[in-house]
């Protein structure tokens, strides 16, 4: 069935005997590959916000227009734009309008200049705004603002910005962050993307500004699962944990990332079992927990997956020992692991305390076993740290670290990584070994 899939995967398909057993559980949440007959994709609806304060003269403001002609040429007649330009001051250059019209769309981005300040929140708001009047369903209405800098007029606070975002984005309007170069707020980029439903990126140089917003479309362009929530149903005594850090909905419901055709979107949950359920499998399985994920599917309407249960069975200690581990769930925990301690040398960067950074990326290193997209990545990382960049050490790390947490792998992923089979998969399921990089120069480089 052409449908949305839940399947749930223990790293040792057992439980000990007679003790606490403590175990780590991948959830999996497939989408069919994309239908044979080619399906319409959902409408467009995006505010295309791009700051243009005096840093982002020369290059940076010459390639964030070349990024935002792209997404305006790539619009079909079903589709919406509006274009917004900021600094000190927000300009509405071109009102929301109907994407065959592509003329006013391109003139109003040709004619954007630098200069001023960064008024960020009242950017991205304007936008939101030009979006919100024509949500619909089963349509897409999604913000993306580019910023090379720190919001420094009006409103600032993080906190602010990202419940501005999650209000927006729960009256139909997303947003995606784009960040650029060494200056900008990557905690608030990811915060708002977080909150808005959206995707959180960020180019190194006004050069790699490509990748990303083509990564977007991408995925915009194949999405037939959004606001994904993960429900847990563990079984009375049973503890859950997921260690993804999503952030939850006000049901305890984990929010997923959208989910594209031929893709997975997964959770890794670490879960206890007291030993008191021994007795309940002494004459079969124990039931450990219960799942589903509901969401909206590519119509637009609320659908739910199939309830999954993990039920395992009681094996004394030396059996449970024997029994082999899914070479899946050990990627993800690996993963896991690494974004984890990439979190701790982004801190201790900031802290210009290098040797810890350079000890805590030994360690990742060192356990990334046979994880070669772990490796890879961790080796760029370590070249950033040897230049002692503490700016674009932070963004990588940064966003390196967030890619392992919430990323979507494709089907069937194979667990060797080479560049050139990453390259054939869609941008939105590679593994890159730098995110700040165009994926086609740093794999040759």
């Amino acid at each position: 069935m052409n449908q949305i899939t839940l399947a749930l995967t223990p790293r040792r398909a057992a439980l000990i005997d007679g003790a606490d057993t403590e175990l780590e559980v991948l959830v999996s949440v497939a989408a069919p590959e994309a239908p044979p007959t080619s399906k319409p994709r959902a409408p467009l609806n995006l505010a295309i916000v791009i700051d243009r304060s005096g840093s982002m003269a020369g290059r940076p403001l010459a390639e964030a227009k070349r990024c935002a002609e792209f997404i305006v040429q790539h619009l079909g007649p079903q589709d919406r734009a509006a274009i917004v330009a900021f600094e000190s001051q927000v300009q509405v250059l071109a009102p929301s309008v109907a994407a065959a019209a592509k003329d006013p769309l391109v003139r109003a981005i040709q004619s954007i200049a630098s200069g001023g300040q960064t008024a960020l929140h009242e950017g991205w708001l304007q936008g939101a705004e030009q979006a919100a009047p024509y949500v619909v369903q089963g349509a897409i209405a999604r913000v993306l603002l580019l910023t090379d800098g720190q919001a420094n007029v009006g409103e600032c606070s993080p906190a602010i910005l990202a419940s501005d975002c999650a209000r927006l984005a729960a009256s139909g309007v997303s947003t995606s962050t784009y960040g650029l170069g060494k200056s900008f707020n990557e905690e608030l980029m990811g915060a708002m993307a977080d909150a808005g439903g959206g995707q959180a990126y960020y180019g190194e140089t006004a050069e790699d500004l490509m990748d990303p917003f083509r990564e977007e479309f991408d995925l915009l362009s194949a999405l037939c699962g959004r606001k994904l929530r993960l429900r847990l149903q563990p079984n009375a005594g049973v503890s859950v944990r997921v260690l993804n850090a999503y952030r939850t909905d006000e049901e305890g419901r984990s929010m997923l990332p959208d989910l594209a055709y031929g893709s997975v979107a997964w959770a890794l949950l670490k879960v206890r079992v007291p030993a008191a359920f021994s007795a309940l499998g002494a004459s079969g399985l124990v039931h450990v927990l219960s799942s589903c994920v509901e969401y909206e599917d590519a119509d637009g309407r609320q659908s739910t997956t199939e309830l999954a249960h993990l039920r395992l069975q009681n094996l004394p200690a030396a059996a449970y020992a024997d029994i082999a581990e899914d070479e899946t769930v050990i990627a993800r925990a690996h993963e896991l692991r690494a974004a984890e301690l990439l979190g701790q040398a982004r801190v201790a960067a900031m802290a210009h305390k290098w040797e810890d950074v350079d000890q805590l990326l030994a360690i990742v290193q060192a356990e990334a076993g046979d994880n070669e997209w772990v490796a890879a990545t961790t080796s760029a990382l370590q070249e950033y740290a040897s230049s002692r960049d503490q700016g674009q050490f932070s963004k990588e790390a940064y966003f390196a670290a967030r890619k392992k947490r919430m990323r979507l792998s494709e089907l069937n992923e194979s667990s060797s990584y080479l560049p050139e089979l990453e390259a054939q998969k869609p941008l939105y399921a590679r593994r890159k070994p730098r995110q700040g990089k165009d994926f086609s120069s740093d794999s040759n480089s």
